[in-house]
């Protein structure tokens, strides 16, 4: 990370994201009595600078992760040649493996959120009408995600570009333990 502009600002922005999801944890706690249906539970105070510790921490985290000096515009256009002969070692196998499991991943999304949509309906007395435009939001999502966070990854590279995406990911995954008031989420991510 020693090219990065400054390591210690990305770790602050990670810590901080962590106990702006500890800070959710109590009010996910509270809600054992209702066998955590969290439906139009009031939010407290620790949810809300929960939320906004998320926010700081992310933005500081991805600061932190910042290039120091922009790529220059010269490019060299170099060939590739693969080698038509070379055997296929372990770590192929493995990164062949690992990009497998990752498209069977991938390509689960939609079973997923099929699968999910009748508890939603059940549990936040939504209709049919509303509860499709999750899987749309979802999808339509992923699709302008993979072109933005490959832009920012053209800016910060593909290493940074996951850690970033990490941190995000651990930052806004606490939305499943947000009450959630009026069909909006409440969570600030």
């Amino acid at each position: 990370m020693e090219e990065r502009r400054n390591a210690l600002v990305f770790l602050l922005g990670c810590a901080i994201v962590t106990v702006g999801v500890v800070l959710h944890v109590p009010m996910f706690a509270m809600g054992a009595d209702t066998g955590y249906r969290l439906v139009d539970m009031p939010m407290d105070a620790a949810m809300y600078w929960g939320m906004a510790l998320i926010v700081m921490g992310v933005g500081l985290a991805a600061y932190g992760l910042l290039p120091k000096t922009t790529p220059r515009e010269e490019r060299v256009i170099e060939t590739i040649v693969p080698p038509e002969n070379a055997p296929l070692t372990r770590m192929h196998w493995g990164i062949a493996g690992l990009l497998a499991l990752a498209f069977i991943i991938d390509i689960m999304k939609p079973a997923s959120l099929g699968f999910v949509t009748p508890g939603m309906r059940a549990e936040y007395g939504v209709g049919l009408e509303t509860v499709a435009w999750l899987p749309l939001a979802a999808l339509t999502g992923t699709v302008i995600g993979s072109f933005l966070w490959g832009a920012l990854a053209d800016v910060y590279g593909r290493r940074a570009a996951i850690l970033l995406s990490s941190v995000v990911f651990i930052g806004t995954s606490i939305c499943g333990a947000s009450p959630i008031s009026g069909g909006t989420c409440s969570c600030a991510s």
